[in-house]
């Protein structure tokens, strides 16, 4: 997404995401048709250590990845994703003239924000380009790159979730086809919508696992309720706004026990199906990434990993 250094090292990309009271490793490289995850772990750590640079760099000299080029992820209030009019310029031009717009989309001068910008599928003859822009502000960017350069880590971008969710979603993709996904993180859920590898459309819902882990049935069938009607105004709109757009499926990573399957299959025209890895990412070599469960809880990490080579953003 935001992107600094070009240099190639160790080839793929390394993930470092922190989950709470822990920082989780990624390590992808693309080999032919199944990408492979080449080392992965998951680091209990205090407050103190995880802000410190010398940290960072003794465990992953430690892990042997301190010559990867790496990634990391924003957190949710760190940045906005915002879907704008391309302006009719060339596209070697086109992020100068967006910069312009800036002030009417942040409480900020462009010189104290870092934007990148994200291509969206042609909506249909006549209407105008659209344009997903990623927005942060310098005084969130900055720190986060002045940490990993003092941890002498080639910290080569910074990503979004949704980006993160995107980059697992097109490893599901039919070709010529649409994919809708959705993942039950902690505290919220994520719906995107991506074609031909790209994030068309997304739609945050603000009901978690943590949430179905603390209702009885009747709070469990409201939630329940929610969700699936958050599900179907975002199905609509990207129906009428993306009609030239086919969705094969609905992919879920759902905790155990929410009951929504039955929810999606009396209220849902998309076929669906839980999300299994298996296949679609080599993971021979962690054993306990097999789980369902464990795959649905690493998701953000492993799909920061799964940068592709070939895009820029």
């Amino acid at each position: 997404m935001f992107s600094f250094l070009k240099r190639q090292r160790t080839p793929g990309w390394l993930a470092v995401c922190q989950r709470d009271s822990c920082v989780e490793l990624a390590h992808v490289r693309r080999e032919g048709d199944i990408p492979v995850l080449a080392s992965w772990s998951r680091l209990e750590v205090s407050p103190g250590d995880a802000s410190d640079p010398a940290w960072l760099h003794s465990q992953l000299k430690a892990q042997g990845l301190d010559a990867c080029r790496c990634t990391t992820l924003l957190s949710a209030g760190e940045y906005q994703l915002v879907q704008v009019e391309a302006p009719g310029v060339p596209d070697a031009e086109m992020k100068e003239a967006l910069r312009w717009k800036l002030k009417d989309l942040v409480d900020a001068t462009a010189e104290e924000t870092t934007f990148d910008l994200l291509p969206m599928p042609d909506s249909g003859a006549g209407r105008p380009k659209q344009l997903l822009l990623a927005i942060a502000a310098n005084s969130v960017i900055s720190p986060m790159v002045q940490r990993y350069q003092a941890a002498k880590v080639d910290l080569a971008a910074i990503d979004l979730p949704e980006l993160a969710q995107r980059n697992v979603s097109a490893l599901f993709e039919d070709e010529n086809r649409g994919l809708a996904f959705l993942v039950m993180y902690d505290k919220s859920s994520l719906l995107t919508f991506t074609y031909h590898g790209e994030l068309f459309a997304y739609r945050r819902i603000d009901i978690g696992s943590e949430q179905f882990a603390h209702a009885g049935a009747e709070r469990k069938a409201q939630l329940c309720e929610r969700v699936v009607l958050e599900m179907q105004r975002s199905m609509d709109t990207v129906d009428r706004q993306f009609s030239m757009i086919s969705l094969s499926q609905l992919i879920v990573a759902l905790p155990p026990g929410t009951g929504l399957d039955d929810y999606f299959r009396n209220a849902l025209y998309l076929p669906f199906c839980d999300m299994n890895l298996a296949g679609r990412l080599d993971l021979s070599a962690f054993p306990a990434l097999a789980d369902a469960e464990a795959q649905r809880t690493a998701l953000l990490t492993l799909g920061a990993a799964l940068r592709d080579e070939a895009v820029a953003a």
